[in-house]
């Protein structure tokens, strides 16, 4: 199944300025510390945001409030994201790509 998502950045950081405990709330520490190693973290925060929105979709999960802290988006050394989802019977790994285009990130997910 494919999964796909959009986010908005500039919507996204202002819900990070009204709402600052979302970040805490959608992303482990692993993501925060990557996402805030960028000068401009909201943009990466887009891009991760959309992955697991995009990983939702491809395996049907649900809820992001349900799914967002057992799905981890980390990235290899080249920089090649991958997401590792935990729960929901079985850990499994799923294909990710992201990309930032102006105002939006996008991400696609591919689940085996």
């Amino acid at each position: 199944m494919l999964g796909v998502d959009v986010v908005d950045i500039e919507r996204l950081r202002k819900t990070f300025e009204r709402f600052p405990q979302l970040e805490d709330r959608l992303f482990n520490d692993e993501e925060r510390a990557y996402c805030r190693s960028f000068p401009d973290p909201i943009e990466r925060f887009a891009g991760t945001l959309a992955a697991k929105e995009a990983v939702i979709k491809a395996l049907r999960l649900g809820p992001l409030v349900a799914w967002a802290q057992r799905i981890e988006i980390s990235r290899a050394e080249g920089g090649e994201p991958t997401a590792r989802v935990r729960g929901g019977g079985a850990d499994r790994e799923v294909n990710v790509s992201i990309s930032h285009d102006g105002p939006v990130a996008v991400a696609v997910a591919l689940s085996p």
